[in-house]
């Protein structure tokens, strides 16, 4: 899988997760062989960028590469300012977070809940591509709830904004993290773009794994511990 100039090898990744998926994590699991391990959220506040949490978020001194930092929030501007100074502080891959269904994260209109708004979506992807020379890729759910799965419209809009890939939990806001992954919506959604995709939910095997590498939709897996799933983006 190729990611801007990064070659992603394996095309297996580790999905961004709060409170779990801290530096020493992420060089274990690189250690362990991932291919790419997105850091925890971030958030796009500058007002919140020297707190102590976001300071210990943004450190990335010795990980290897690529950095990849996931940003979130609703603005488009800020967002944008956000990207520019995590690849001031070392990205070398920006992530939007559109996944997150966390009350908390989507009471402020970010995370899950843009994806109600397919223009916000489009004017937040445009403005982060356009503010940073390194590749933007963008995490989603497969919709808002069952009734507006809206994943393949999304990943188009994110694909003519510039958005280098996409990862897509497999399952929609409403359903938070209960159910089924849908594997069969994240295959139609691969289908309607050309931009890499990362298959996000319930792989908590290596068996389950290799079954989508293996499949013969180009699908590829991002991967998250099953005792901490309930933290995965």
């Amino acid at each position: 899988m190729q990611i801007g100039p990064y070659r992603i090898d394996p095309p297996v990744a580790l999905a961004p997760m709060a409170g779990v998926t801290d530096k020493p994590f992420r060089q274990l699991c690189k250690k362990l062989g991932a291919g790419l391990a997105v850091s925890e959220m971030t958030t796009s506040d500058p007002r919140l960028w020297t707190t102590r949490k976001s300071l210990h978020r943004m450190d990335h001194a010795g990980e290897p590469d690529p950095v990849s930092v996931q940003i979130a929030g609703y603005d488009p501007a800020m967002l944008a300012q956000a990207a520019r100074y995590n690849v001031d502080h070392g990205a070398q891959i920006i992530d939007i977070n559109m996944g997150c269904p966390a009350k908390k994260v989507c009471n402020v209109y970010a995370g899950s809940a843009l994806l109600q708004d397919e223009a916000l979506v489009a004017r937040i992807c445009e403005a982060t591509v356009r503010a940073v020379e390194v590749p933007v890729t963008l995490k989603i759910r497969t919709g808002w709830n069952r009734d507006n799965r809206n994943g393949v419209r999304i990943a188009q809009i994110a694909q003519d904004a510039g958005i280098a890939a996409l990862t897509v939990h497999g399952r929609t806001r409403a359903d938070l993290y209960n159910g089924e992954a849908e594997y069969d919506t994240i295959a139609s959604i691969k289908a309607a773009v050309s931009i890499p995709v990362f298959a996000n939910g319930d792989v908590d095997t290596p068996q389950r794994a290799r079954a989508v590498l293996d499949c013969r939709t180009p699908l590829h897996r991002c991967t998250s511990p099953r005792h901490t799933h309930r933290a995965s983006r």
